[in-house]
């Protein structure tokens, strides 16, 4: 009996709880590290600087958590079949409906990228294009083409022409990652108390 009309069978928590560490292990490794970046920057030490910035680093540890906040988010919400595990999950770890996981563009943005990346080439790019940006979000109109960005000033993540609040997701995702943290300590079993 894999699962019951409850969602999971008790002894099989444990299997969902360390697959879902395995993407918020990840996930916070990156915010972290961006963090630790923003952090260097903002109070100017080691002289570091926004041109001084490893931009690409960067944009990889804001796509890496977009990443596995996608992949969290198919455990909470999946597309075919698993409802009743993934009432038990939001429950246990107090996910809501107004969660920043549940943002139907960012996991599709991330599921589907190459079609995504396709799609958004496909139509021609005229304008100024920048394959990185890492600095203020442009006041101006000018017509330009951002592969990936980030708005220092503004804590936004611009992939392929869409832009997403980075804060929100970060935040949510410690969250949830406490919660399992709690759960895996405890037995391996989700607690409804988890997140508390």
């Amino acid at each position: 009996m894999a699962q019951s009309h409850f969602g999971i069978w008790p002894p099989y928590e444990a299997f969902y709880i360390q697959a879902m560490l395995f993407n918020s292990r990840a996930a916070i490794a990156s915010i972290e590290r961006i963090s630790d970046a923003l952090q260097k920057i903002a109070d100017g030490s080691s002289g570091e600087s926004l041109q001084a910035l490893n931009s690409g680093e960067l944009l990889n540890n804001l796509q890496n958590v977009m990443i596995h906040g996608a992949a969290l988010s198919r455990y909470f919400w999946p597309v075919r079949g698993g409802q009743a595990r993934a009432e038990l999950l939001r429950t246990a770890l107090g996910v809501t409906e107004d969660s920043p996981l549940k943002n139907r563009g960012l996991r599709n943005e991330m599921e589907h990228f190459d079609e995504k990346l396709d799609a958004y080439v496909s139509d021609g790019i005229a304008g100024y294009i920048f394959p990185e940006y890492v600095g203020l979000l442009p006041e101006d109109d000018a017509p330009a083409h951002m592969f990936r960005a980030y708005y220092v000033n503004a804590g936004i993540f611009e992939i392929l022409g869409k832009r997403y609040e980075i804060e929100p997701l970060a935040n949510e995702i410690i969250r949830v990652h406490d919660g399992l943290t709690f759960c895996d300590a405890n037995g391996g079993r989700l607690h409804k108390d988890s997140t508390k």
